[in-house]
């Protein structure tokens, strides 16, 4: 087997369709299996699934433990040499699945590999972060990314050019591409992380292992993006500020109180921006 390609599902049986779907639509060339795994969701149409695609594996975890643990607990059935973390609220627009095993196979130093990422009108998503998280990422977010604009211009999260990228931060969740070995050599994703920084921590351990992280721009892939959030958007604030205070204390990346301050500000800020564009527009 070449590729596994990993879901989790919870509450998006229909984004998990479109997604499989596309994925048997556009790849030609390696041998590929899919697993999903459903996150113990209230809807249960999930358990429908095999009879659109028998072929496909599922799990059904009686627990929903978090975004991580689904991906893991998928990994121990995986028989490809490489895994790919898909979200269910992807959709492939190209021969994304043959793009990353060649690449991978050509690229024995790269430890993870990302695509590029688009929103549903097409136009560039956010596809990967170019700085780990710490001080310097939240001051630069602080002054609207002018530091990371000047140094990486129009590629800043989003791979405008021919050729791949070497990062130094990490791809995004929705598309990660790791061969299976390393997976488990590294130590899989850390399932303290019930949603978010999961990706960037097993990043930062991919580093640790001396692996290259990469993006190529030839796997092209939708992102719906929160797919699966619904309106639950404090919540998802909630959950990120403490995923990154766990990576921080992961990673003993110093300054969490500075970062959490200026994290703070970049919200002031951007509360009185949407007021002051709320209040020219009631006055027109």
């Amino acid at each position: 087997m070449d590729i596994s390609i990993i879901i989790v599902n919870y509450n998006t049986y229909t984004l998990t369709v479109n997604c499989i779907e596309s994925i048997y639509k556009q790849t030609i060339g390696p041998e590929f299996e899919i697993i999903v795994v459903d996150n113990s969701s209230p809807n249960r149409d999930i358990e429908q699934l095999n009879d659109i695609f028998p072929e496909v594996k599922l799990v059904l975890s009686p627990h929903n433990k978090g975004f991580g643990s689904g991906n893991n607990l998928g990994s121990t059935i995986a028989k490809g040499k490489y895994l790919l973390f898909l979200n269910s609220d992807t959709l492939l627009l190209n021969n994304a699945i043959k793009e990353f095993y060649e690449y991978m196979e050509r690229n024995p130093s790269v430890g993870i590999c990302g695509g590029n990422l688009y929103q549903i009108d097409l136009k560039p998503g956010v596809s990967f972060e170019r700085r780990l998280p710490g001080i310097l990422r939240d001051f630069d977010s602080l002054i609207f990314m002018f530091l990371a604009k000047l140094q990486f211009g129009k590629n800043l999260v989003f791979n405008f050019d021919d050729q791949p990228l070497r990062l130094k931060g990490y791809v995004s969740g929705a598309d990660l591409c790791i061969p299976r070995e390393l997976f488990i050599k590294v130590g899989r994703f850390d399932e303290d992380f019930f949603m978010y920084y999961e990706e960037t921590e097993l990043t930062y351990r991919v580093f640790e292992a001396k692996k290259e992280v990469h993006v190529i721009p030839q796997s092209k892939i939708i992102h719906l993006e929160g797919g699966s959030q619904g309106d639950l958007s404090d919540r998802k604030k909630a959950w990120m500020r403490e995923s990154k205070l766990l990576y921080f204390k992961k990673t003993n990346t110093s300054g969490f109180k500075i970062s959490n301050i200026l994290n703070k500000l970049v919200c002031f800020r951007d509360s009185l921006i949407q007021k002051f564009k709320s209040y020219k527009g009631f006055k027109h």
